[in-house]
């Protein structure tokens, strides 16, 4: 479905002990994907009962800006995955939804 909004659950699980690291870098990457063309919305959560976990709400225009940003080689997209395989505990969760 083109230009038809998709939005995105991303839910990243990190090592015990890692959480402020895990949170002070997530947060740095938050104001440059706003910018990405298409991007409605990229509002990072941490959970209240388990500090490990944080998810990643996006909201994009289409499927097209959303695999534009997934395709993404910007600097902070690349630090992003490699920082994430020092700090992540399990593989993310990422779910793609639809409004109905």
């Amino acid at each position: 479905m083109p230009d038809v909004p998709v939005t995105v659950i991303a839910a990243i699980k990190v090592k015990p002990g890692t959480e402020a690291r895990a949170l002070e870098f997530l947060r740095s990457v938050v104001a440059p994907t706003l910018q990405e063309p298409g991007c409605l919305a990229y509002d990072l959560h941490q959970s209240i009962s388990e500090p490990t976990e944080f998810m990643f709400y996006e909201r994009w225009t289409s499927d097209e800006a959303l695999a534009a940003h997934a395709a993404s080689t910007a600097p902070y997209r690349l630090a992003l995955r490699e920082q994430l395989a020092e700090l992540v505990d399990e593989r993310p969760s990422v779910t793609r939804w639809r409004s109905c």
